[in-house]
């Protein structure tokens, strides 16, 4: 019985061949159905994400070796195969589980520490479940993954700090106004940063939004999304005093709003501050508006410099990661000894069992005087002393497998008691 992970990401493969391997939602339940006819008895979970492609398998005696998974992906996705195979990683065993809890705690990911591989773990695992091509081994190594990602960011501050230029903006927005609510929201510009800003001011509680772009119906398109309003951009000025937080990001080769504009807007606000954040490059606002009394100016390299202190911190907390995940690991591949002799285990049971039956059919007939209760209390002696018999033995294979020998145990007791059919061999 042996786990594999056959995949690639990020760091192994550049896009254009992660794209050619993508699974998603609809048809990973028809792969996992067609990875399943072609190596019945296995079991098999996808997990496919923007940023990687991994295959997790398991099978009696390694009976599937990575060139089995690399065969089925370019089968399934009707790629060559050296399109693709060159950037392959593969695992087995200690190895396998090892990376699959460093891809599940996020110390594998493009972004250290986000929470977001977590859910699509989790997705992967309930998808397979599902489609019931998970068993014994992988429901314990996906269950026991989640757990240990739960374990990993208790313990440590892996996912602590923000670590995008837009969640450290709200994270500083949050520290003057505490709460968004009734809170203003002007952006100048419509890109893709002024999005992730709204989206994060969005999400925390900020309900306000006014959009100002050289191009109006991007304007109106992303004002639209959050349920927000668009402006000419010649207007931009009438609402600066009406703005608790100012968002720009333009391409404009100049400045936009200058600080004679917030000084003007200032005076109009009884005292209640504004928050700007200047993500353009070059500056959208006039540097001299952080001298004004209650304004509060951000720029592109304010945000880097804490995005790179944060990761920082998230990197030295990595060996403390890892010294959880190994332990885990360990644990792991303890609980998975146990699971490989158990069949053997039961065929030990089934043995003695059956000896028992035959040694009663052969008693029975001799105690013809015998009443059904009486009979029922001979059978029950004979099965409880059995049980009892077995119960050391057992638990010690158990204890043996943790330790690795379980399987050498097992074997000696079933030549000592002369337990031989070909199809009796445990799992291993």
């Amino acid at each position: 019985m042996s786990i594999l992970v056959v995949g690639l990401n990020h760091k192994s493969a550049p896009v254009e061949v992660r794209e050619k391997l993508a699974f998603n939602a609809n048809n990973i339940p028809t792969a996992l159905s067609y990875f399943l006819q072609k190596y019945q008895k296995a079991e098999a979970v996808i997990l496919s994400t923007c940023n990687r492609v991994e295959i997790y398998v398991s099978s009696l005696d390694g009976a599937i070796q990575a060139e089995d998974v690399l065969s089925f992906l370019a089968d399934f996705h009707k790629v060559e195969l050296p399109v693709f195979s060159p950037y392959m990683y593969h695992n087995k065993d200690d190895r396998a589980v090892n990376h699959l809890f460093f891809v599940t705690t996020s110390l594998d990911s493009m972004v250290l520490g986000e929470s977001q591989i977590l859910s699509q773990v989790k997705e992967a695992y309930t998808i397979a479940s599902l489609q019931e091509s998970t068993g014994k081994v992988l429901n314990q190594l996906f269950q026991q993954a989640l757990n240990v990602a739960k374990i990993v960011h208790t313990k440590t501050s892996i996912g602590k700090r923000k670590v995008s230029i837009s969640s450290v903006a709200v994270e500083f927005a949050e520290k003057i106004f505490q709460d968004f609510t009734g809170k203003m929201v002007l952006v100048v510009g419509a890109g893709e940063m002024c999005e992730l800003l709204i989206k994060h001011l969005y999400e925390e509680g900020a309900r306000t939004f006014v959009v100002a772009n050289r191009t109006f119906e991007r304007a109106q398109e992303l004002a639209h999304t959050y349920h927000g309003q668009a402006i000419k951009y010649e207007l931009l000025g009438e609402y600066l005093a009406k703005a608790d937080i100012i968002i720009s990001s333009t391409s404009a080769p100049h400045y936009v709003i200058h600080a004679q504009q917030i000084k003007e807007a200032i005076k109009h606000r009884r005292g209640n501050p504004i928050f700007l954040i200047d993500i353009a490059v070059p500056r959208d606002i006039e540097p001299d508006v952080a001298k004004i009394d209650n304004v509060y100016l951000y720029n592109i390299d304010d945000l880097q410099s804490v995005v790179s202190q944060n990761i920082d911190e998230r990197t030295r907390e990595i060996e403390k990661c890892r010294s959880i995940i190994e332990e885990e690991v360990e644990h792991f591949m303890a609980k998975l000894e146990e699971i490989k002799i158990e069949p053997a285990i039961t065929l030990l049971r089934n043995h003695f069992h059956a000896i028992g039956r035959e040694e009663l059919n052969r008693l029975k007939p001799k105690l013809k005087n015998m009443q059904d209760g009486e009979w029922e209390q001979v059978v029950y002696a004979i099965e409880r002393t059995i049980n009892k018999l077995l119960h050391h033995p057992a638990k010690v294979a158990k204890q043996e497998a943790k330790n690795g020998g379980g399987y050498r145990y097992v074997e000696t007791i079933k030549k000592l008691f002369g337990i031989f059919h070909h199809t009796d061999h445990p799992q291993h």
